[in-house]
């Protein structure tokens, strides 16, 4: 039955798939030649922090080659905020740089993508998502030494066709309750999250913590599923990562996740149905895995 659905799924979107154009999942801003990632690593954060806040970097897949770097920018984060709900899922902003033989790409995940995603019809987050868009690149294309590019990659799309593609509230592919508790207090949750995440259960560990007024979300890394997603999608898609959990009161305070068929459709759905039908089964382990967390 799961194997029917994730094919039924994938048939869909795929099938729908139209030519459209502007909006893209990611955006590769320049490269960096040189040898020495960490530098590369260090020189593009040195460019972030005049106009962002850095919360911190991890490796995907514990790959020393691929960094993503966590960055706040607070006008962003306060729209989010003011949306809530599903917005909070477009948290947090992430860069990318990706090493392979001398060339360090610098890249991001594009914050007017997530806010499409997860907030149709909400023009001043939109709007900002588009300043913060324009400020990430203005930063990056400061670094060091990068010889600018600055090409949209990934899912090729428009804010309307990827808001009527969220499906949120409207059908199973929503947001999913972790486990089966509900807390007195989003503090309550947030320890019982992080006892799991300390003793690394499952495999997954924590990346950041972003408190806002409505909610706090969480990242969180597995080696073993950032591996296979790089599998299918390569890793040009490090910035699809770490994966967010969002603990808020939605008929009581829980923690909530994407479910990952949908969260892997939306970073990875231009690898192709073959490569995602060649791993059908890991959204659904994902989606366990982390439920886990939390019984």
């Amino acid at each position: 039955m799961l194997k029917k659905s994730f094919l039924v799924f994938l048939a869909v979107f795929f099938i729908s798939k139209l030519s459209f154009a502007g909006l893209t999942t990611y955006e590769l801003v320049g490269v960096v030649k040189s040898n020495n990632h960490s530098a590369a690593v260090e020189s593009v954060k040195a460019s972030l922090s005049k106009n962002f806040k850095i919360l911190t970097s991890f490796n995907p897949a514990q790959n020393k080659n691929l960094t993503v770097i966590i960055v706040e920018n607070k006008p962003f984060f306060d729209a989010v905020n003011k949306v809530g709900m599903y917005a909070f899922f477009a948290l947090p902003l992430r860069v990318g740089v990706q090493q392979d033989k001398g060339i360090n790409k610098i890249m991001f995940a594009n914050p007017v993508y997530a806010a499409a995603a997860f907030a149709k019809g909400k023009d001043k987050l939109i709007k900002t998502a588009k300043n913060v868009k324009n400020e990430l690149e203005s930063a990056l294309l400061s670094v060091k030494n990068i010889e600018p590019i600055k090409k949209g990659f990934g899912y090729s799309t428009d804010e309307d066709e990827i808001g009527n593609w969220q499906m949120m509230g409207q059908s199973l592919y929503t947001i999913s309750r972790m486990g089966d508790k509900k807390f007195k207090a989003v503090d309550d949750a947030v320890k019982a999250l992080d006892a799991s995440l300390s003793q690394h259960k499952n495999g997954w560990s924590k990346i950041y913590e972003i408190k806002l007024a409505k909610a706090v979300i969480i990242g969180v890394s597995n080696p073993k599923y950032e591996k296979e997603s790089f599998d299918i999608g390569g890793y040009d898609h490090l910035c699809a990562f770490p994966i967010g959990i969002v603990i808020m009161n939605k008929g009581g305070i829980s923690a909530w996740s994407l479910p990952e068929m949908y969260r892997m459709s939306l970073y990875f759905m231009d690898a192709g149905m073959g490569a995602f039908a060649a791993h059908m089964s890991m959204p659904g382990e994902i989606d366990d895995s982390l439920n886990g967390l939390l019984k």
